[in-house]
């Protein structure tokens, strides 16, 4: 019988320095981030980068993907990264709030940590890199 093997796609250097440009390029315009962070998914074998923020509770995560959009591109495109590389989460997600909840019960924002195999809520996080939580 063949097993077959998955082999996990590395999150590069290239994308933790995409992802802090990005986050840099959002914190200047009114969509107020609460969660940023890489988060590796198993089924599709690919890395997502997540962005959490209550304005996207209020306008919906089209219009915040517009604002994603317009910030990849201006000034200058920022190299490795695309829209589908990304995921616009309202602050009530569960995972948002779970991970928000882990944040406060250890006082720490999390910044720039490494989780692996962890349980949020009910969703299991096989491998993240978080810029902060808030």
């Amino acid at each position: 019988m063949a097993q077959e093997i998955v082999v996990k796609e590395f999150l590069t250097e290239r994308m933790i320095e995409a992802g802090e440009e990005l986050i840099y390029r959002l914190a200047k315009t009114d969509l107020k981030l609460v969660a940023a962070f890489w988060a590796w998914h198993i089924e599709s074998n690919e890395w997502r980068l997540t962005l959490s923020s209550p304005w996207i509770n209020k306008h919906g995560p089209q219009k915040a993907y517009r604002k994603i959009d317009e910030a990849l591109a201006t000034p200058v495109p920022i190299s490795g990264l695309k829209p589908l590389d990304m995921s616009a989460r309202e602050t009530s997600d569960p995972l948002i709030k779970a991970l928000r909840a882990h944040a406060r019960e250890r006082h720490t924002n999390l910044a720039h940590t490494r989780l692996k195999d962890h349980w949020f809520g009910d969703e299991s996080v096989n491998d993240f890199y978080i810029y902060f939580i808030k």
